[in-house]
């Protein structure tokens, strides 16, 4: 079996809860894993000692987290010599339309064009919204927005957004985690 090195770039701790899930996946299969937080200082890294990578970076303004962009970048030599994926997390990919889901493809290449990277895999992957941090103002603009925009948000098949909401589809992502682990 091998050894799945999981390295991740949260926001708001979502994509720490993906990547923690996606190890346990890979550990009842019989690989073992690292996980690491790529907003540690230095994350302790031994590209040799691991046979796959799977990097996970959440979404927010459109971009993926600098972390995640940095980390492929100084790895680049050391991922395209391993079976690696990539997983991009965000709201977009939870949208019930197509324009979302096109959203979350063009985000997943406009990181992989950035960094020069062609990983085995790569998959949107629906995160969280996380009413409860944002100040009341913030919470306030929200809900004004959500008002404003309601026709379009209903279309897109959005909930209201007044609550803390988990859109991650676990069943996805361990499917995920057993086609990745088929070439392990």
């Amino acid at each position: 079996m091998s050894r799945v090195l999981i390295a991740y770039a949260t926001t708001e701790g979502q994509t720490a809860k993906i990547a923690s899930v996606l190890a346990g996946q890979f550990e009842e299969m019989g690989h073992e894993t690292q996980v690491i937080d790529l907003a540690a200082a230095e994350p302790d890294v031994d590209m040799t000692s691991v046979g796959a990578v799977v990097v996970a970076a959440s979404v927010h303004a459109g971009k993926h987290a600098d972390e995640a962009v940095r980390f492929v970048r100084d790895h680049l030599d050391a991922l395209r010599n391993k079976r690696t994926a990539f997983l991009s997390v965000s709201l977009s990919a939870a949208a019930e339309d197509s324009s979302g889901s096109e959203q979350a493809e063009n985000q997943i290449q406009a990181f992989l064009t950035d960094v020069d990277w062609q990983p085995d895999h790569s998959q949107a992957i629906a995160g969280a919204f996380r009413y409860s941090t944002f100040s009341r103002s913030w919470q306030w603009i929200i809900r004004i927005s959500q008002k404003l925009f309601q026709k379009e948000l209903r279309r897109q098949g959005w909930p209201e957004l007044t609550t803390d909401k988990e859109f991650t589809d676990w069943d996805a992502l361990k499917a995920f985690a057993a086609r990745f682990s088929l070439g392990l």
